[in-house]
């Protein structure tokens, strides 16, 4: 009692402190430097402060360390200072942190305990220490249990507070050129490739304005992960889906070198970006529904969409979208009288058919495209002055009026392709390089496909994320060093994590028996609370709804993963479900997804259907595909089937079977 109380007691003092950091830091006058550029710079880190502090979620710190000198450190997601300049606690990624992640029982780095706090708001509960006397390497606390067992609720979360020592040597790895994180199911290789991208904003500030980008298989995987580095304080990354990245065409024609040295001039991006955010239009109005409901949108509703979108978006048409869905259900939330997912989603797609909706967005956001943004550049005087008449004289503003835009591979010069190539990173990042990209489920990749992504990468500066053991049916990686070869990274390095914290043991041994020999597979080190069910049914769509259904009240978030050709059969006996095979959010309840959504997921339960139908199935299942749908959940496992199980399984002794056959 009396350790609880003291750790309140230093629990009340850094948010004391850290209120008063913040209150001084917003209500700052704006910074005197020697100049209008020194002062723009000292805004801007002061904005970034305060975005860091409000956007960054959970309890100022979640751990201390006790030192065998006697010190103790607080690690948490600030450096939190009293007004005596005492340093109350520690940012993660700071050196002085390292120990609580990297200290074992072999190797303790000068801790003598370590301490996991439990803090809901402002408010310790409980803490548990680990002593480091005992050979606890693969020992999990009581912690990183709760959270592993805590249940899903539609999204992954950060893991700043259990990262474990092979993770933390991973996430501070200092590496050139690629470093590869072959990993299984359960391992967290999403986690510390998420949280090594904050790592390396934390530890290179020049990644702010080179920028991260994230690259997932598909979009309902960059839903799952997109809120795992806001919750870290780290805002301004790009999370995409392959499928979004492109090509740009090129090409050469001479030009007077006085059009060529302007349009080349930094000025002109300055230009570009003014032309393309000045089309918004942040009016507001009304979207009636029927004859009675009508929601009013303000033009403050509307400013505060667009500024929250701007700080999670570098591009206007990723923006444009964003901003229609926030919008959409901004509306929608208005509306509706009931909080429901099926009534959200329901209330989202009236409000997108309304003729008020659509004029509304269309004329706060227009869309636009890099041809026209480069056609604006070179017509109508009064805006160009307006735009620019602080950047370039009336002589070069008459000059660009004479020229014309060039938007034709044939007819652009070198300064046109920058121009074009701006225009696209403002409108849409196709072609941005970025100080560092991060690419998961990268063993679905082809070479092609991967040096989509190694291109947009300064200097081949990547985490790779992936397990061999999941490739799919169609993948084309045969071995990390002979597809990142054939991508044209010549220099990478390979780390493997071997411990699955996630996936129980008895699931992974299950998923193992469909592997070759040698083949990479994590080790598990705990077992599943529910036993691996196997049932033999003449209806997958009913039983795969019955069981779905039992583990939805009885364990938490479901996945029940389905072969296209049992789709419509499963789809339509199902209840109440979310169907994320279009994309859709993830829900906490019943979640319908098929090969290709189900790569890099987790659920507290997983129903995978007819595995015979899977192992054929093309281009995401195959071995690979069964064995990444077996290792989906934390917690729970059934496989529903009508045809006889694959070979491996039906000699495995992990397996409960059950039959929920007609006798007749």
């Amino acid at each position: 009692m009396q350790a609880l109380e003291e750790e309140q007691k230093h629990l009340d003092e850094t948010s004391a402190a850290y209120d008063l950091a913040f209150a001084a830091l917003v209500g700052r006058k704006r910074s005197q430097g020697i100049d209008d550029f020194a002062n723009e710079a000292l805004e801007q880190m002061r904005r970034e402060r305060i975005r860091v502090y409000t956007e960054a979620s959970g309890p100022l710190y979640f751990g201390r360390i006790d030192q065998t000198d006697g010190d103790t450190l607080y690690v948490g997601r600030h450096a939190v200072w009293s007004p005596d300049n005492d340093l109350l606690s520690v940012n993660w990624r700071a050196p002085a942190a390292e120990p609580f992640y990297a200290a074992t029982a072999h190797e303790p780095r000068g801790v003598k305990k370590r301490r996991r706090l439990d803090i809901e708001e402002r408010k310790v509960v409980g803490f548990v220490d680990e002593t480091l006397t005992q050979d606890d390497d693969d020992h999990l606390t009581d912690a990183i249990v709760e959270d592993i067992t805590r249940k899903r609720v539609g999204e992954m979360r950060q893991i700043i507070s259990t990262i474990t020592p092979d993770q933390y040597e991973l996430i501070s790895r200092e590496a050139e050129g690629a470093l590869v994180i072959q990993g299984g199911p359960g391992t967290g290789k999403t986690a510390v490739g998420l949280h090594r991208a904050a790592w390396l904003l934390y530890t290179d500030p020049e990644l702010t304005r080179q920028g991260v980008l994230v690259v997932g298989p598909n979009e309902t995987f960059i839903r799952y992960i997109e809120q795992v580095l806001p919750a870290l304080g780290e805002g301004g990354v790009e999370q995409r889906p392959i499928g979004s990245l492109i090509a740009q065409p090129h090409g050469e024609v001479d030009e007077t070198r006085e059009l060529a040295s302007l349009k080349g001039s930094a000025r002109i991006a300055v230009v570009m970006e003014r032309l393309l955010w000045g089309r918004l239009s942040l009016e507001g109005g009304e979207v009636p529904f029927g004859r009675r409901k009508v929601v009013t949108v303000t033009p403050e509703d509307l400013r505060e969409i667009v500024v929250s979108v701007r700080e999670r978006t570098f591009s206007y048409e990723a923006g444009r979208e964003r901003f229609r869905e926030r919008l959409a259900g901004l509306i929608a939330g208005r509306l509706l009288d009931r909080d429901s997912l099926a009534g959200q989603e329901e209330a989202i797609s009236a409000v997108r058919k309304t003729k008020e909706y659509q004029r509304m967005t269309t004329k706060a956001w227009p869309r636009e495209s890099p041809e026209a943004l480069v056609e604006r550049l070179f017509k109508n005087r009064a805006r160009l002055t307006e735009a620019a008449g602080d950047l370039l004289s009336d002589d070069e503003i008459s000059l660009l009026l004479k020229a014309s835009a060039a938007t034709k591979r044939k007819d652009m010069t070198p300064t046109d392709v920058a121009l074009l190539d701006e225009a696209h990173w403002l409108i849409d990042p196709s072609f941005r390089r970025f100080g560092h990209v991060v690419v998961d489920e990268a063993q679905n990749l082809t070479p092609m496909e991967l040096r989509m992504t190694v291109r947009r990468a300064r200097g081949h500066s990547l985490t790779i994320l992936g397990d061999l053991s999941q490739r799919t049916a169609d993948a084309g990686v045969s071995s990390w060093d002979a597809v990142l070869d054939e991508a044209g990274v010549s220099d990478h390095v390979v780390s493997e994590l071997t411990i699955s914290y996630r996936v129980p043991s008895d699931f992974l041994v299950l998923a193992g028996t469909l592997l070759p020999e040698g083949a990479p597979a994590p080790r598990g080190v705990r077992d599943a609370p529910f036993p691996a069910l196997a049932i033999d049914t003449d209806d997958l769509g009913a039983s795969a709804a019955r069981v779905a259904a039992r583990y939805a009240d009885e364990v938490g978030s479901v996945g029940v993963v389905v072969p296209h050709v049992h789709m419509d059969e499963v789809r339509a006996a199902l209840g109440d479900f979310v169907d994320a095979t279009g994309g859709a959010p993830l829900g906490s309840g019943v979640n319908l997804i098929d090969l290709h959504v189900a790569k890099g997921l987790e659920f507290d339960a997983i129903v995978v259907v007819e595995p015979e139908a899977i192992l054929h199935e093309r281009p995401d299942g195959g071995v690979g595909g069964l064995y990444t749908a077996l290792t989906r959940s934390t917690r729970a496992l059934a496989i529903v089937h009508a045809q006889p199980l694959p070979e491996p399984l039906r000699h495995t002794t992990v397996l409960r079977t059950e039959t929920d056959r007609n006798p007749a």
